[in-house]
């Protein structure tokens, strides 16, 4: 999700910096691809695969007889994308983050997705046969002005923000509390997130505490519905006035001299070597910490392997989703669609699963049974096991015996439980007064 991009074409590095993308000659038609580096499989020699980009090509061809060819470009954040597409570049797809997708569709720089589409008697429409009834909820039930996201964006990888631990060296009952930011047990041993957004919503968990533990009591106790719960959730991690911002601005300065300091990649390197102990992170790289740390990956050997966990705060986390979304000038919206529909064929969103290590708004049988059940189900000797409710996400009757540690391991942070998620919401796009006022309050916090 907030990897930067780079070019899967041939591309050179000047001395500037910039990067210039090559594209090899041909009078094909061309799909224009905007997508983070590393977020799609980029193919296996030994196993005869090519990048997932280049196999769409030849099952467009043969579903509908017409060439295409797919440039699959970079830009380094969301941000960068936005200022590219703002000063003119031409994309027929691109895949940003909520927030973005939400600005663009309200600046009106994108198209809405087709109504066939969502047509479910097209065999071809993988993504509207298999997107997982939960993903699909949640974009049926948030808006950009008006609009249900649905009608824009098309979910890809989606997750939420909580903490990776080393759960030798902490009190994991303190891992429940966003006040892991200020507890002196923890000096120097805890990272924050260096972008405004992600840190924001933490001072605003922290800022509105109290009545986020009074909602939760409300909604627990049943005086609350879901979707009022939830509606409240919004409203309070969504708050920009000027006084929130002030509030917010004295917890984010609490808390910068207990932090070993603000990162944004590097802090995976620094708790997987053991140089802090609570590392704030999405969902996708804390797997790959946990995986990394454990010693699951051989060409990246740790000296002392060691379990980690991942924690969401009892009161509220931030869910985080990535879409495909059709800018206005895209040229060709059949085959936009159609390289969608592609990458959500199950067998491709467990490549891509397997590639990426975050987690597919598509759901189905194959990725339960080739992605979820190889990654997480226990070996018939375990015995310290688990009944894993995953019908919330994949639909009816579907779970899995895993190992209990998983409760709180890769398995949770990749699909935490429907009441878990329950908690859980989506930060809204700055309008321009307040991403203003945010930059300047952002400037003012102290940067280690």
């Amino acid at each position: 999700m907030k990897k930067p991009l780079i070019c899967a074409l041939v591309a050179a590095i000047a001395a500037t910096g910039t990067i210039t993308i090559v594209a090899t000659k041909d009078d094909r038609p061309v799909l224009k691809v905007a997508n983070w580096a590393e977020y799609i499989d980029m193919g296996d020699d030994e196993e005869g695969t090519k990048p997932l980009y280049e196999e769409f090509e030849k099952w467009y061809k043969k579903k509908t007889g017409k060439e295409i060819r797919v440039e699959y470009c970079i830009a380094d954040d969301n941000e960068t994308l936005y200022n590219m597409i703002k000063m003119g570049d031409h994309f027929d797809l691109i895949c940003p983050s909520e927030y973005m997708i939400m600005k663009l569709a309200a600046e009106g720089r994108l198209q809405k997705l087709p109504e066939s589409f969502y047509d479910t008697d097209n065999p071809d429409n993988y993504y509207a046969k298999y997107v997982s009834p939960y993903i699909s909820s949640v974009f049926e039930n948030n808006y950009i002005k008006d609009d249900p996201w649905s009608e824009y964006a098309a979910g890809y990888m989606w997750g939420t923000t909580g903490f990776v631990y080393n759960p030798e060296l902490v009190n994991e009952a303190d891992m429940t509390s966003w006040n892991v930011f200020t507890n002196p047990a923890y000096k120097k041993k805890t990272t924050a997130k260096n972008n405004i957004r992600d840190t924001y919503f933490v001072g605003l968990a922290m800022y509105y505490e109290e009545q986020l533990k009074a909602l939760k009591s409300q909604y627990t106790g049943g005086t609350l519905s879901f979707a009022e719960y939830q509606t409240e959730l919004s409203r309070l991690m969504n708050d920009t006035d000027e006084k929130t911002m002030s509030g917010v601005k004295k917890v984010l300065k609490s808390i910068t001299d207990n932090l070993y300091g603000f990162e944004t990649d590097e802090g995976k390197n620094d708790m997987i070597a053991g140089k802090i102990t609570v590392n704030y992170q999405w969902s996708g790289d804390a797997v790959y910490i946990m995986d990394v740390a454990e010693g699951f990956y051989e060409e990246e050997e740790v000296e002392n392997p060691v379990k980690l966990n991942y924690a969401i705060p009892d009161t509220v986390s931030n869910l985080w989703f990535d879409g495909w979304v059709i800018p206005k000038d895209c040229e060709n919206v059949e085959a936009a669609t159609a390289f969608i529909n592609f990458l959500s064929m199950p067998e491709n969103a467990v490549r891509n699963m397997n590639y990426i290590g975050y987690t597919s708004c598509i759901a189905g049988e194959t990725v339960f049974e080739d992605y979820v059940l190889d990654c997480y189900e226990a070996n018939e000797d375990e015995t310290d096991i688990i009944e894993y409710d995953l019908s919330y996400y994949f639909g009816e009757g579907y779970a899995l015996t895993a190992p209990a540690e998983q409760a709180y391991r890769q398995l949770f942070a990749q699909y935490p439980t429907e009441e878990t998620l329950a908690r859980c919401v989506a930060m809204q796009y700055f309008d321009r007064d307040a991403n203003t006022r945010a930059n300047l309050m952002w400037s003012d916090i102290t940067f280690f």
